[in-house]
């Protein structure tokens, strides 16, 4: 537990000392937006009540102190008395811009270095703690399979609510498909797929997918998971300006058919206000017609060179041939998935997820 020694108060803030040394300067307009009393912040849905624009910037604490673990601020105007609970300023003793994602360890692998992982379909189905470790491996290692998932299309979709609700897209919601160009999409023939991730046309592309391989007759259909974000650090390190051609050219995809003419843009690897890399974004048969000036179009196929050669490069592919049974979680925003060319019978179902409610029900569950 956070502990305060001392209260300093200056013109523009107040300067909390830490039991550990650690020296915070909070604003006083920061602490008035941020009080916990039911005036600003509502108490069921945690909502600021406070209309901050009309809080004078004039507004200075007159006195404060510490009183049952909550730090209690009486100002110099007539606004009422606030009380901060001291865990809650613990949080912010560090300045640092606004980060949302939730903080989890994110371990890049390879053929050699990955052990596969999974969690039983039961333990995700009875347990908050199976949800946990089945989100929890998705992020961390960009995917994880449910073992012993019932064969069935309603079996799998109760599986994926698990985690979220089923995102409506282009596809309809929950889908199951066999080979029969039901869509305008490769994913629906026979053919080999190469290491993509879904909805680069999408401006919000889905950051979760599941798929499960309910029958399967017939040969071939490995299926292949690449670690994007080990490739990412790959470039980073040996082709760096490569890598930063891949950061910074928008690369529109598209979708076209079944009423639809679907676009949006960003880079391969988008990263967020941070600089933190957040986002591997493509699909080579997706990509739509685009020009750029022409050295900056020869740099952008010389990244995307090195970048599909090491995607395609057995050693950087987890292969598998998905049996029924095994319902496969991944991470939409990391890892590129395909599949080898098969013959026969194969029917699939799944379906996708929000990026954001992956996060959400991970925080509701930690």
């Amino acid at each position: 537990m956070s502990t305060i020694a001392a209260l300093h108060h200056h013109d523009n803030s107040l300067e909390v000392v830490w039991a550990d040394g650690v020296v915070s300067k909070y604003p006083w307009l920061w602490l008035r937006d941020h009080a916990h009393d039911t005036e600003t912040m509502h108490p069921v849905t945690q909502q600021r009540q406070l209309f901050t624009a009309r809080v004078p910037r004039a507004l200075r604490g007159l006195s404060t102190e510490v009183v049952d673990g909550s730090l209690q601020i009486t100002w110099d105007m007539l606004e009422p008395q606030s009380a901060l609970p001291v865990e809650f300023l613990a949080k912010f003793r560090h300045p640092r811009v606004a980060r949302v994602a939730v903080e989890l360890p994110v371990t890049l692998w390879n053929a050699a270095s990955l052990a596969t992982p999974t969690v039983p379909y039961e333990l995700v189905m009875h347990t908050d703690a199976g949800v946990t470790q089945w989100l929890g491996n998705t992020l961390q290692y960009g995917f994880c399979i449910a073992t012993g998932t019932p064969a069935s299309a309603e079996a799998t979709e109760a599986l994926l609510r698990r985690a979220a609700y089923v995102r409506e897209t282009i596809f309809g919601g929950f889908w199951q498909f066999t080979a029969d160009m039901s869509k305008a999409d490769t994913a629906y023939t026979t053919l080999e797929l190469r290491g993509h991730t879904d909805a680069t046309y999408s401006n919000d592309a889905p950051g979760g997918q599941l798929l499960h391989c309910l029958e399967f007759d017939g040969s071939g259909g490995e299926s292949t998971m690449v670690d994007a974000f080990a490739i990412a650090r790959r470039m980073e390190a040996e082709h760096g300006d490569l890598f930063e051609v891949l950061s910074e050219v928008m690369v529109p995809g598209q979708y076209i058919g079944d009423g639809a003419h679907l676009m949006a843009a960003r880079p391969v690897f988008r990263h967020d206000h941070t600089g933190r890399l957040v986002q591997v974004s493509f699909n080579n048969y997706d990509r739509a017609p685009f020009l750029l000036e022409e050295d900056d179009m020869l740099a952008f196929y010389d990244a995307l060179r090195v970048f599909e050669e090491l995607a395609n490069d057995p050693a950087m592919q987890f292969r598998h041939v998905l049996q029924p049974g095994e319902a496969l979680l991944f991470d939409n925003w990391r890892v590129l998935h395909g599949r080898a060319a098969y013959t026969g019978h194969r029917r699939m179902c799944g379906g996708y997820i929000n990026r954001e409610d992956i996060e959400s029900r991970l925080r509701q569950l930690r």
